[in-house]
């Protein structure tokens, strides 16, 4: 027999969506069972989906969600800094890190706020219980748009030193050229990771190492056991990077943290109330198939 209407759980197709992320690939984002959850608990009306947007077509969804009633809208891979050419006004913090990740429509008008930067600094200190003002910061794939947004973002919290590492080292010399007005800042180079290891505190990745899930054939003595190392890709199980620095000694975590606390900011410049972060939270580990297993 059919349940009644009113005694069937709720379906995010029986909500309007007027939220989503936007990127390409997409399908993998798990920001929509932690969003659908924060909303569902707050009973508003809306849902959050996907939308695979390749990069040519960017403009035209943006256009087309700016006339669609949309609340806002989140931006993933390799979306970020071209988004920044599409809204009518930005943040201080999207502006100096010269990306934006989270959109919000004001009666059509299209604000851009980069929620990247504080998430990161809060899923490390959620993490480690670190002061990031005492360490010796590398980050591993700083040519890169999410790390040059890392890069950025931990400078401007004046760290002890920041090296900044690429494969092509020359997109990172102007960075680091960028930069060091702000914070002492040397480039490092790929080849000379045990050097970088060995003079780092904090080795935030945001490079493609490990996104084949290929374990990590670098040397064990890279690792030290006062290591912190943040990667910021995540998935269902630990990434190879995060195999490779627990199983040498280090801390290390990867970035479902981040996403946690971005997600969180951006729910709050959607709504301008408070994010019920525990149900956001729950809902999250959940999806990445980590509930009640006790890792970050």
């Amino acid at each position: 027999m059919n349940e009644p209407p009113s005694s069937r759980p709720e379906r995010e197709q029986d909500r309007p969506e007027r939220l989503a992320v936007l990127g390409d690939p997409v399908l993998h984002s798990l920001s929509p069972p932690m969003q659908n959850a924060a909303l569902r608990h707050l009973h508003l009306p809306y849902c959050y989906g996907r939308r695979h947007v390749p990069a040519e077509e960017l403009a035209d969804a943006f256009r087309r969600l700016r006339g669609a009633d949309y609340l806002g809208w989140n931006l993933t891979l390799p979306h970020k800094i071209a988004a920044l050419e599409l809204v009518d006004a930005t943040d201080q913090v999207a502006q100096r890190l010269g990306a934006t990740n989270t959109i919000v429509n004001r009666a059509g008008r299209l604000f851009g706020f980069n929620t990247d930067g504080p998430g990161l600094v809060a899923a490390i200190s959620e993490a480690f219980a670190c002061d990031l003002k005492t360490l010796r910061v590398a980050v591993l794939g700083a040519g890169g748009g999410a790390g040059q947004a890392a890069a950025r973002y931990l400078g401007s919290l004046n760290v002890r030193e920041l090296c900044v590492v690429n494969r092509t080292i020359q997109k990172t010399e102007a960075l680091a050229e960028e930069l060091s007005s702000s914070v002492p800042v040397r480039v490092g180079r790929w080849e000379d990771m045990g050097q970088i290891f060995g003079q780092a505190d904090l080795i935030v990745n945001a490079s493609s190492a490990g996104l084949d899930d290929t374990d990590l054939n670098w040397p064990a003595d890279w690792a030290r056991p006062d290591h912190l190392v943040f990667d910021m890709v995540y998935g269902a199980n630990e990434t190879p990077l995060v195999r490779w620095a627990r199983a040498n000694g280090a801390r290390a975590v990867d970035g479902l943290l981040m996403l946690l606390h971005q997600g969180v900011l951006a729910f709050e410049l959607w709504f301008g109330k408070p994010a019920p972060a525990l149900i956001m939270r729950k809902a999250l580990f959940q999806a990445a198939g980590r509930e009640g297993r006790g890792e970050l």
